[in-house]
């Protein structure tokens, strides 16, 4: 097999032909496919380094089902998420007799948004989904926001009626479904005739690639899939690619260099772009180098390691540094996305403010801006740490920032060690018995509330390692719930070589549970750890907040998750994975064991662990209740 594995790396066979000798010595198809996608280097345009641009490749007397898969093995795309239906039998049928385009079943169009979704963010590599008419689209347009709020690239399909039966009102029949979710597409089109299939997937592919990215939407004709199609183009993946490394201009770079070196209390502030542009290593340097201290929005994943020096949680939680803050970078989309406006600016209007972000109508959207460049942050962040050390800035050992990252740390190991034995377990216990027996170079997927800060505080993302073995936090800050437990399924279909877990609320996991059986079916090894309190917590916050009769009565509506209460491990027998609730803090070390030795074994596990509430209303046990029955 290392034979074949090196012919393919050095592109002396193509993708199908490799795959098809890993199945000739007994590697399954999803197998072949997980080891060409992970040997695959992303296409390069051969102009940009003056060969002769890669030729089209021409596809004779194939119907559009055909060319449409015949398009994704060209473009090397290993998976179609999907649910299944009527409209899309000639696509589907196109899949019967090609063994190196694996269609992953999913039982609800949520989870074949999300999957998708997490397989895009672990490999860098525009997804497709496949959904069922505007039932399907309908279904999938929660997780289409994620996507598009969090700028993930995913083509998403969707069959509809035949061409000459629309206008009918037929069965499931939309007439402006390709406009469905237009609000929350980089694109959306309709597909004209099955002889523009494969043309119109490279530009939903491209756009979806485009700054700043996010799903683009097709939709189909049953009979475009079915029609014969005498002869189409496909022009190669090399010859379709967008770079999103976008320059900043020389005089914004001096600007952001000149502002940081003045300032005396400088803020990194990290939002949505740095999911997808690595920059934590530019910007470890930068904030040494200036004396700056390194924040992250409050809807984000943990993108930055947070043993380092200089790391100070989410901003805006402490109102003094906040305050205090005289330079403030914002790299990335959102300043600020919180659930309520704040009555003071969060930075001080005195205050110098650059934002940088490919997503240009977020710039100076909210705030007053200094220095405004729509620019990738990465480029900028190289650019402007190279420009720092030409001018030979050096940073200093005793800073501001160290006492305050000291301090912060202090306190927060102070309230874990208070809370170390509660009964229910306290989500610092719970974090810290995951922190000391997961992998150091493990991928998290959260998908938690109000206790997605214990993940920045307890969880240890160490910057003394390179980012490609340290540990990595996948989040989505759209607020659509049910993103989780399928968006782990599918980082780790797109990194199989790491070790992959979900940390969910159990609000949010209900939403998404239904992802369980495509975690069963297809042995996906991934630790379901569910943070369980019994409540949606953040909508007894929100009342609370409200400071009306639910604060005063403690009679919180829509809050309460128990009664029944839901037991998730048999819930996840159900589907034929094993699973333990734990209520001991004691349990857990051995508990969290269990789940590792089923991960290597090859299957998922579920740890339902019950943990405390927090704050005002904790105690409340008030559900809305009524008998049906007891009215008859």
């Amino acid at each position: 097999m290392f034979k074949e594995a090196k012919l393919f790396v050095d592109n002396k066979i193509d993708r199908r032909t490799f795959m098809t000798k890993l199945r000739n010595v007994g590697v399954s198809s999803i197998g072949a496919g997980t080891i060409a996608s992970s040997l695959s280097i992303p296409s390069v345009s051969a102009s940009s380094i003056g060969d002769t641009p890669e030729k089209s490749i021409f596809k004779n007397n194939l119907t559009g089902g055909e060319l449409m898969a015949e398009f994704l093995i060209e473009w090397d795309v290993p998976y179609i998420f999907g649910l299944a239906g009527s409209e899309e039998v000639g696509f589907l049928d196109a899949l019967v007799d090609r063994d190196n385009l694996n269609y992953v079943t999913c039982i609800h169009e949520n989870a074949a948004m999300a999957m998708a979704d997490g397989y895009s963010r672990a490999t860098g590599k525009t997804s497709i989904v496949n959904l069922h008419s505007v039932a399907g689209a309908a279904y999938a347009l929660g997780q289409m926001v994620s996507c598009y709020r969090d700028r993930t690239p995913v083509v998403v399909t969707a069959g509809r009626q035949t061409t000459e039966y629309r206008g009918s009102n037929g069965f499931l029949e939309a007439p402006n479904l390709h406009k469905l979710p237009s609000e929350y597409a980089q694109w959306t089109w309709d597909v004209t005739s099955a002889s523009t299939i494969t043309e119109t997937l490279r530009r939903a592919f491209m756009l979806s690639e485009a700054p700043p990215g996010g799903p683009t939407f097709l939709t189909f004709s049953k009979d475009h899939w079915e029609t014969n199609v005498e002869k189409a183009e496909i022009i190669p993946r090399s010859r379709s690619m967008v770079s999103k490394d976008v320059a900043p201009k020389n005089e914004d770079v001096n600007r952001i260099a000149d502002f940081l070196i003045e300032a005396e209390r400088p803020m990194l502030f990290l939002d949505d772009d740095c999911v997808r542009h690595e920059v934590s290593a530019e910007v470890m340097e930068i904030a040494e180098l200036v004396g700056a201290g390194v924040s992250l929005g409050a809807r984000m994943p943990c993108v930055y390691p947070n043993t380092h020096p200089h790391f100070c949680g989410n901003f805006g939680i402490d109102k003094e540094l906040a305050g205090s803050i005289d330079c403030f970078w914002a790299l990335g989309g959102h300043m600020f996305k919180v659930v309520n406006k704040s009555p003071v600016p969060w930075v001080k209007r005195d205050a110098k403010i650059i934002h940088t972000s490919l997503a240009g109508s977020e710039v100076g959207r909210n705030y007053p801006v200094d220095i405004a460049n729509v620019a990738s942050v990465k480029s900028t962040a190289r650019a402007v740490l190279k420009n720092l050390k030409e001018r030979g800035i050096k940073g200093e050992d005793d800073i501001w920032v160290h006492t305050y990252y000291k301090n912060r740390r202090l306190q927060m190991d102070e309230k874990a060690a208070l809370e170390h034995d509660w009964r229910p377990i306290s989500t610092s216990r719970l974090m810290r018995e995951l922190d000391a027996q997961i992998a150091d170079d493990a991928l998290i997927t959260t998908e938690l509330i109000l206790s997605k800060y214990h993940l920045w505080d307890y969880f240890k993302i160490d910057h003394n390692k390179p980012f490609e073995k340290r540990r990595y936090n996948h989040a989505t800050n759209s607020g659509v719930l049910g993103w989780g437990l399928a968006a782990s399924i599918g980082i780790k279909m797109g990194r199989p070589d790491k070790e992959t877990w979900c940390f969910t609320g159990d609000g949010a996991f209900n939403f998404g549970s239904q992802a369980l059986w495509s975690a069963s079916r297809y042995d996906v090894p991934i630790g379901i750890v569910i943070f369980n309190n019994g409540e949606y917590a953040a909508n007894r916050k929100a009342q609370n907040f409200y400071r009306g009769r639910s604060s005063e009565t403690g009679n919180y509506i829509g809050v309460n998750l128990k009664h029944p209460d839901i037991q998730y491990a048999t819930m996840a027998e159900s589907y034929g994975i094993k699973g333990e609730r734990v209520e001991n803090p004691d349990d857990l070390k051995k508990a969290i064991e269990r789940c590792r030795v089923e991960m290597k074994n090859g299957r998922p596990y579920v740890l339902d662990v019950c943990i405390e509430r927090f704050d005002k209303g904790m105690d409340s046990e008030y559900y809305d209740y009524f008998s049906v029955a007891e009215q008859g």
